[in-house]
């Protein structure tokens, strides 16, 4: 009789652990093991010490496991932080010696600007000697040559400032802005020959980076006298214009100029490119023009025909 109750309760636990599907601790080995208790009649304290060494086991498992995976999670926190730690370090050192690159480069470029000035002061004193034409000639060319280089500081100075200064947005009227700029390129081959203009259909103020800014125009108008044609019947032209579209600034600088070769246009913002071996310039002022439109989150275009001109459109966020 003792058998027969046994064996009931038996019954009715392993229903309950079916039904109820308590297989947190349990799996289905245990659900045989009921099984087998249930058709073999074994004695009832044979089964629950068989039930509690089974839970003990898997009790155990589950510690060791949490240990197991603590351990795990404190190690890769440490590593983390190690690592972190390491990058930090590294992070620091990279922005001061960035920093220092730039101190140098700026510095340099001063202290190379100031005798070069000094060498096309004596050049000019030395035209007013009245030289003959072969030293007139020598001078000419050690005139551009200095020209060249004193060119190529100043873009490198650019470049540093673009790296080195923070943006500062500053209201200023577009018009008198890019007049002034272009007014200091009135001494530049064949300039008195091209017609400029100037349009602003917007007739409001412009907040941006004037530094920057100027940079931009500075690069674009002088690339545009110093591509231009200036033979034939055709007027040769350059037009600056802005508008508004989108909270953008859209600046477009349209030449009639020779143009890019199709080959070349993927290629006239990459450093030091120049599409001839005699082309003026270093190669660095397309590449610095747009390092400064990507810095003030903008985007710059070309399209260029050979032959017919190029028009350049930047684009660069309203502050206002």
């Amino acid at each position: 009789m003792m058998m027969g109750f046994i064996s009931g309760q038996a019954e009715g636990l392993a229903y309950i652990i079916r039904n109820f599907n308590i297989t947190y601790f349990i799996d289905l080995k245990v659900m045989s093991f009921f099984s087998f208790i249930v058709e073999a009649e074994i004695r009832w304290d044979i089964f629950l010490l068989g039930l509690l060494f089974i839970l003990f086991i898997s009790l155990g498992s589950y510690g060791l496991g949490m240990n197991i995976r603590d351990t795990r999670k404190k190690e890769l926190e440490k590593l983390v932080k190690e690592r972190t730690k390491e990058l930090e370090k590294t992070n620091e050192e990279l922005k001061q010696r960035n920093s220092e690159l730039d101190r140098f480069v700026y510095s340099a470029s001063h202290d190379l600007s100031s005798p070069l000035k000094s060498i096309l002061g004596l050049i000019n004193v030395a035209k007013l000697e009245k030289p003959d034409a072969q030293q007139l000639l020598y001078l000419n060319m050690m005139e551009k040559s200095v020209d060249k280089l004193e060119s190529f500081i100043e873009e490198v100075i650019q470049y540093s400032r673009n790296a080195r200064l923070p943006i500062k947005h500053e209201e200023l009227e577009f018009k008198p802005f890019v007049k002034e700029i272009i007014h200091s390129y009135q001494y530049l081959p064949n300039y008195d020959k091209i017609q400029i203009e100037v349009e602003d259909s917007t007739g409001l103020p412009l907040y941006t980076d004037r530094l920057r800014l100027k940079i931009i125009l500075n690069n674009l108008i002088s690339n545009a006298i110093k591509f231009h044609r200036v033979t034939g019947n055709q007027q040769a032209e350059i037009r600056i214009k802005r508008m508004i579209a989108d909270e953008y600034y859209i600046i477009v600088v349209t030449d009639n100029g020779s143009g890019i070769q199709p080959e070349y246009l993927d290629k006239i913002f990459d450093m030091f490119f120049r599409g001839t071996e005699g082309a003026p310039g270093s190669g660095l002022g397309l590449y610095i023009l747009k390092e400064i439109v990507t810095k003030l989150d903008g985007k710059i275009e070309v399209v260029s025909k050979v032959g017919e001109g190029s028009v350049f459109t930047v684009s660069i966020p309203s502050s206002k």
